[in-house]
């Protein structure tokens, strides 16, 4: 019985030492373990930056996904969760978004196209379409597209204006209208997409209604449109 009674006595001892171990060593390891800390601010920071910042405040962090941004450069964080100056218990896992920079779109080929189908192309790549310049074609009909600016395949990022220029369409030159009669001129300049402007009736040798005088003279070069001025025999 006595010896029972050591053994029992031996079995509280180490039992209270056990507790008192765990009082002054072990529960104070678990409180710390549970220590709350203030998330710090890593976004806009490279990547391997935040990831030091994090562990220096003691959390983790894992990139959860990486996405195009237009504002935030490559390798950069864009957004963290929980966001910064959350209360979270250390080593907690930050979750970090890290930028793959603008996205990068190839210009198309839009050359002859008309304006309207071109600028539904620009539309859908996200770009914009930028100034307009029009200049004459002897290959590219009026109004459809001759060049960009970038060029095709050139890579813009997306929002980025494109510049179109535009065809005006074949640069003209004036008909020789000099000896014909007023209704067969006619003909000619409407055929040509040009104007008959006015007709003044001088003096001058021929028969009635030729046409002695044209402003602007033949073989100047003019534009679809353009006004020719006539003077005919009286």
């Amino acid at each position: 019985m006595k010896r029972f009674l050591t053994y029992l006595i031996i079995v509280l001892i180490f039992f209270i030492i056990g507790l008192l171990m765990a009082n002054f060593l072990l529960i104070p390891m678990v409180v710390r373990k549970g220590e709350e800390v203030s998330v710090p601010n890593v976004c806009n920071l490279p990547l391997d930056s935040a990831t030091m910042v994090l562990k220096k405040a003691g959390l983790q962090s894992v990139v959860t996904e990486r996405r195009y941004d237009q504002i935030i450069e490559q390798g950069r964080i864009i957004i963290q969760e929980p966001l910064p100056d959350t209360k979270v218990k250390k080593g907690r896992i930050i979750n970090l978004s890290v930028s793959l920079g603008p996205e990068k779109i190839v210009v198309p080929a839009l050359s002859g196209l008309e304006f309207a189908k071109a600028k539904q192309i620009i539309d859908r790549l996200g770009l914009m379409v930028g100034d307009i310049d029009t200049i004459f074609s002897d290959s590219i009909g009026e109004g459809r597209v001759i060049q960009t600016v970038p060029e095709p395949e050139t890579e813009v990022k997306k929002g980025d204006a494109i510049k179109i220029i535009l065809s005006k369409g074949i640069l003209l030159k004036t008909p020789n209208l000099v000896g014909l009669k007023i209704d067969s001129a006619k003909v000619i300049i409407k055929n040509l997409n040009l104007i008959l402007g006015s007709i003044t009736e001088v003096e001058g040798t021929g028969e009635k209604g030729t046409i002695i005088v044209q402003n602007p003279q033949p073989d100047q070069l003019v534009n679809k449109g353009d006004t020719i001025n006539l003077m005919v025999v009286k």
